[in-house]
């Protein structure tokens, strides 16, 4: 079981970027890809796409080196990859988070039971800016979100087999996503 990553050989937004996988379960691609402060909201499919000093970081943090080839070999050995483009996320609600209480704000867009763990995830964060709900795919996934980094307890917590809780912050700020798909 490893976390891999090629080489950051495409140019894109005046950067050059590579791609970070696992060979096994996703679940720690979600924890270190949160570590680095990628919100589940950058994750492509099969992977989280991160630039060369993610790459660095994530070369530190215990992924390997590998070279592209050898990359999608070891997503297909292990059921992983994913082939065409990952539709992207329609949103259904984006609004400045503190209008009105949070509570009132997410009833409606989850069920009742995961409003709770939602919540307290987001107050634990401290103040956020946003609220969004989107979906993609057989996934949605409710979003708190500010552009600030807050100190938070970053990765990722499974509620049940389809509802996962995801904390990240860095460069792009911070994230608590509630993540509900139709299977695990």
């Amino acid at each position: 079981m490893a976390l891999l990553v090629d080489e950051a050989i495409w140019a894109w937004r005046g950067r050059r970027w590579a791609h970070l996988v696992t060979d096994s379960h996703v679940d720690e691609l979600h924890q270190l890809a949160h570590t680095l402060g990628l919100p589940y909201l950058a994750f492509q499919g099969d992977h989280y796409d991160v630039h060369e000093d993610l790459r660095v970081a994530a070369i530190s943090a215990g992924a390997v080196p590998t070279p592209a080839r050898d990359l999608v070999r070891a997503l297909r050995a292990a059921g992983l990859r994913r082939r065409g483009p990952v539709p992207a996320w329609e949103w259904t609600v984006r609004r400045a988070a503190a209008a009105g209480p949070l509570a009132d704000a997410v009833a409606g867009l989850v069920a009742a039971e995961l409003v709770e763990p939602f919540i307290a995830a987001v107050d634990a964060a401290g103040a956020l800016d946003e609220l969004g709900a989107a979906q993609r795919s057989g996934a949605r996934v409710l979003v708190a979100s500010t552009s600030r980094r807050h100190p938070i307890e970053v990765g990722l917590e499974r509620l049940s087999p389809t509802v996962s809780l995801h904390r990240s912050t860095g460069e792009r700020g911070t994230y608590v996503e509630l993540l509900v798909t139709d299977s695990s």
